[in-house]
């Protein structure tokens, strides 16, 4: 092979390389409350997500345990430990590889486009099915279901810190809200229940008024 021939294999060796080394790839993202998010990475950067998860994983055991021991122990929590609300984070892979970001993330968008409308028709059907069965909110069994999330959301948490405790560096969540943004949560609820009552006491006073006119007429 003469010296021109080497120079050339060379450089295309090289640009290959350069190529495979920018190519890019959407992950699915999950965290330890099992929301998701799309990120764009390369190979590099996915390589050492999945190096912290595995890291995690390790530790995570010991860690759900110990806080399992405590959260009993404490007579304040109302509701089991909830084991089965807190997972490992977990990355995967979606589609193939792109030549570059732009492309990767037009695509990403898409994806999350269309998960967005399925949210959104799934609760447009939830809520429909509550207009048509005329159910009026029970401020009781809201008020449980809000203590609740709240528990739960505190557990979370707390596995959270001690994971971020443990490894020396944070363990990402997704659109965490944190017990105080919860109590607002809590205090925005009751307002919105009691907004229905009030609403629902004045249908049934105004019903009232159009039977006793009714009455009235008939009468005269």
């Amino acid at each position: 092979m003469n010296k021109f021939a080497y120079c050339m294999m060379t450089g295309i060796v090289g640009m290959i390389g350069a190529v495979y080394a920018e190519t890019v790839a959407i992950y699915q993202v999950t965290d330890m409350a099992g929301q998701s998010e799309h990120q764009v990475m390369n190979k590099e950067a996915s390589t050492n997500l999945a190096a912290q998860i595995k890291e995690e994983a390790k530790v995570f055991p010991v860690i759900l345990a110990t806080a399992k021991k405590e959260w009993e122990a404490n007579k304040e929590n109302k509701i089991p430990f909830p084991v089965a609300k807190i997972k490992l984070r977990t990355v995967k892979k979606i589609g193939s590889d792109f030549s570059n970001k732009d492309a990767a993330e037009k695509k990403m968008g898409q994806i999350e486009s269309r998960a967005s409308e399925k949210l959104a028709e799934a609760e447009k059907e939830k809520t429909s099915g509550r207009n048509n069965k005329k159910q009026k909110p029970d401020p009781e069994v809201i008020a449980k279901e809000t203590l609740k999330n709240t528990l739960v959301n505190n557990a979370i948490n707390d596995v959270n810190k001690r994971m971020a405790e443990k490894l020396g560096r944070e363990v990402p969540m997704f659109g965490f809200i944190s017990s105080s943004e919860k109590k607002e949560d809590k205090k925005e609820v009751k307002k919105e229940v009691k907004k229905e009552v009030v609403k629902e006491a004045k249908k049934e006073d105004k019903k009232d008024v159009k039977k006793d006119v009714k009455k009235d007429a008939e009468k005269k």
